[in-house]
C-alpha cells in the first residue's frame, strides 16, 4: 500500500511549498476536521489515550477536544515535515537547555538524545546538523522501502546519519557504543516498545513495557541521557529545550537490572511531565494503553 502514502506525502509536500504559513495555519484546522470526523478508528484511539492523560472520561468534552487539535496539530506536522530539508524562519524553534548537550560533551563520552512521539521531533535533530555537530538517527526500519527511503534522503540532505538497527542484534549495540565512545550524539525516540529489552514502570498511573535499551546504552556507553522537546506553539512556530542529563552510573548495592529499570523509571517521569502539559501533541493513532500493558496489572 505505498502509492496511498507516496500521494499524501506528494500532496504535503506541494501545499507546504507553495502556500503561505498564515493559510497552511487556517487551512490544516480545517481538513483535520475532516480526518477527524471519518478516521473513526484513529479518533477513538487518541480519545481514549487522552482519557488517560488527562484523567478524565474518553467521551468527556475536554477529551473531544484535545482529540480534535491532535490531529490539527498532526497535520501541521506532516506539512512541516516535509520542508526539513528548507528550513523558513519559523521552523527555526526557540531554543533552551543547550548548556546541557554542550557541558555533556565536554565530557567526552558522547550523548543519547531521546524523545517521545511528541511534537515535532525531527526538528531537534536538525538543529545539531545546522551546528556540524555530528548527530545519529536511531530508527526501525519502514515496512515500505521507498517511504524509508524518503526519509533517509530527508535526513541526509541535513546531515543527518540515520541507523537502521535491530533490538535483537547485539551487533548494533557495539557500534552505537563505538560511536559514543567517540563523543557522537545519538538520537532516538523512547516511548513506544518494538523489540528489544524492555522493563515495566508506571506511566499516566498504569503499567506499561517501555523500551529500556536506551538506558542500558547509557549504562555501557558512559553517556548521558538526555530528554529532548520540540513543540508547536499557538504562534505556529516551535520551541525547543533539554532537560536535565539523566546519568546512569554503576552504583553498590544495585544490579544493572535494577538500575535500568530505575532509570527508564526515571525517563517515564520526563516524559509524563512534559506530555501532561501539550497533550494534544502526543502522537499515537493506536491505543497506546492496550498495546502496552503490563501482563503483570499489580502495583
Amino acid at each position: 500500500m505505498i502509492w496511498p502514502r507516496k500521494l499524501y506525502l506528494a500532496i504535503f509536500y506541494l501545499f507546504a511549498r507553495l502556500t503561505p504559513r498564515a493559510y497552511q495555519l487556517w487551512h490544516v484546522r480545517i481538513v483535520a476536521r475532516i480526518f477527524f470526523f471519518f478516521m473513526k478508528k484513529n479518533r477513538r484511539a487518541i480519545e481514549e489515550n487522552l482519557a488517560v492523560v488527562l484523567n478524565r472520561s474518553a467521551d468527556d468534552q475536554a477529551v473531544r477536544s484535545t482529540a480534535i487539535r491532535t490531529f490539527q496539530n498532526y497535520g501541521l506536522y506532516l506539512v512541516d515535515y516535509v520542508r526539513l530539508n528548507r528550513l523558513s524562519d519559523y521552523l527555526l524553534p526557540e531554543e533552551e537547555g543547550q548548556h546541557h548537550i554542550k557541558q555533556v560533551l565536554s565530557e567526552g563520552n558522547g550523548a543519547i538524545l531521546i524523545m517521545p512521539h511528541l511534537g515535532h521531533w525531527e526538528l531537534g535533530g536538525v538543529l545539531f546538523a545546522m551546528r556540524q555537530c555530528p548527530i545519529h538517527a536511531l530508527t526501525i526500519k519502514d515496512p515500505e522501502t521507498e517511504v524509508q527511503e524518503f526519509r533517509d534522503k530527508m535526513r541526509a540532505t541535513l546531515g543527518i546519519h540515520t541507523l537502521h538497527i535491530d533490538p535483537a542484534n547485539f551487533g548494533n549495540v557495539l557500534r552505537l557504543v563505538k560511536l559514543l565512545k567517540g563523543n557522537q550524539v545519538i538520537a532516538m525516540l523512547g516511548d513506544r516498545f518494538e523489540g528489544g529489552k524492555s522493563v515495566e514502570v508506571f506511566f499516566f498511573g498504569r503499567k506499561v513495557v517501555f523500551p529500556s535499551g536506551a538506558v542500558a546504552l547509557a549504562l555501557n556507553s558512559g553517556a548521558p541521557l538526555i530528554p529532548v522537546f520540540t513543540v508547536l506553539k499557538p504562534d505556529g512556530r516551535y520551541l525547543s529545550w533539554m532537560e536535565k542529563p539523566i546519568r546512569v552510573t554503576r552504583t553498590q548495592g544495585v544490579s544493572s537490572g535494577q538500575l535500568i529499570a530505575q532509570k527508564t523509571q526515571e525517563l517515564a517521569a520526563v516524559f509524563e511531565k512534559v506530555i501532561s502539559r501539550y497533550p494534544d501533541q502526543w502522537y499515537h493513532f493506536f491505543n497506546y494503553w492496550e498495546r502496552y500493558a503490563s501482563k503483570d496489572s499489580t502495583a
